[in-house]
């Protein structure tokens, strides 16, 4: 219409400045007429990273490319991350929000940068593309589908690792030593020695070259230690879940097997983890774990796999009554379990009617301060 009206003016009043005024509202609104019937489909978006590995609070870099099929020129582009809700609630809009002029250019590249990013596993669904005339007459807006995983994984800190002592129950050396030869898998054979048992000697070996050989077994090794994480909700969950990855981490630099455990409403356990791979996986699971609200006597009470650990490492902030029954009944022994509590480093811990009530029954207490792991293993030692 405003079109309309600058002509009919021009056409009655004549002169050079009624077509002059015409002819400069001609481009504009062509151009807008364009961009009303041009599709914002073709728009394609990819994302790289410059972090090879984030850690909690690390800074993400983020460079974002969008790219289209033709050169059609563009005054400027808005375009916005879409980030997961509740896990980047912190980040300012204008930081993932930003103005790029395009012009006749096919490809435009902006990098963002989003620092102390939380722990989880993020999914990066896409971006919202907008695209406007020189009076803001015309604008269309686009969802750009582009998915992306971003892992931030628990912040790990140094800790010496040391095995921490266990205590053996009354009975349990015979009982090592009858399971250690009598049912581990035979490794090989050797020549008879003075005060072999007889069950030991390989009658077939006998047989066929009438000298008397006795089986070798593999050594049974009655070490197994497990650490076991605390989901109970609390301030000090996120420390919690540093303090394990810490010590997993220290643990497989020293080529030490343990077994974990994600203690929650359906536990997450890895046993033996041995290899770097093992590892990587099990921090996977850890980036993304959560505090949930379960009862952990009636879950974790004479469970199956700590039953058969000689060393339980029971990590949290809050200990409650229900885990220290549930350490209890599950346990070979309440002094073979070791409870490292997460505490704050700024004030000086007192001891809780819970904790002391499991000292009483044996079981080790070790405090941690949230900032310093790494004298942990040091001062819990000691049996």
């Amino acid at each position: 219409m405003l079109l309309i009206v600058a002509f009919c003016y021009a056409l009655l009043q004549g002169g050079f400045t009624s077509w002059f005024i015409f002819y400069m509202l001609v481009p504009p609104f062509v151009y807008s007429i364009v961009l009303w019937f041009m599709p914002i489909s073709q728009f394609d978006v990819r994302r790289s990273t410059e972090n090879r590995r984030l850690e909690q609070h690390d800074t993400l870099t983020m460079t974002v490319t969008l790219t289209r099929n033709n050169r059609l020129p563009l005054l400027y582009v808005i375009v916005e991350e879409v980030l997961p809700k509740g896990v980047f609630d912190t980040v300012e809009q204008q930081e993932t929000r930003r103005l790029v002029a395009v012009g006749f250019r096919k490809e435009v590249t902006w990098t963002y940068a989003i620092q102390d990013v939380p722990r989880g596993e993020h999914q990066l669904v896409g971006v919202y593309v907008t695209v406007t005339d020189f009076f803001g007459w015309v604008k269309k807006t686009k969802f750009i589908e582009g998915k992306r995983t971003v892992i931030v994984f628990p912040k790990i800190q140094p800790v010496v690792y040391k095995k921490l002592l266990r205590y053996k129950t009354p009975g349990s050396a015979q009982a090592l030593q009858s399971r250690l030869k009598d049912t581990n898998v035979v490794a090989g054979i050797r020549d008879y020695e003075a005060g072999d048992r007889m069950s030991w000697i390989h009658w077939k070996s006998f047989a066929k070259t009438g000298k008397l050989q006795t089986k070798e077994f593999e050594p049974y090794r009655d070490d197994s230690t497990w650490i076991v994480l605390d989901t109970l909700p609390n301030d000090y969950f996120e420390v919690q879940v540093a303090f394990a990855a810490s010590v997993l981490a220290s643990a497989q630099k020293q080529h030490e097997s343990l077994s974990y455990m994600t203690a929650g409403t359906r536990p997450y356990v890895a046993q033996n983890l041995q290899t770097n791979e093992q590892l990587q996986n099990l921090m996977v699971h850890l980036a993304g774990v959560q505090p949930n609200t379960f009862d952990a006597q009636k879950i974790y009470s004479y469970n199956e796999d700590l039953r058969q650990a000689a060393l339980i490492h029971f990590i949290t902030a809050t200990l409650t009554h229900e885990w220290v029954e549930a350490l209890s009944n599950t346990a070979a022994t309440p002094k073979n379990c070791v409870i490292f509590v997460l505490v704050n480093p700024k004030e000086v811990h007192v001891a809780t009617a819970v904790e002391k009530r499991a000292a009483t029954r044996g079981m080790r207490i070790v405090y941690v301060p949230a900032n310093h792991f790494a004298a942990a293993f040091l001062e819990g030692g000691k049996a």
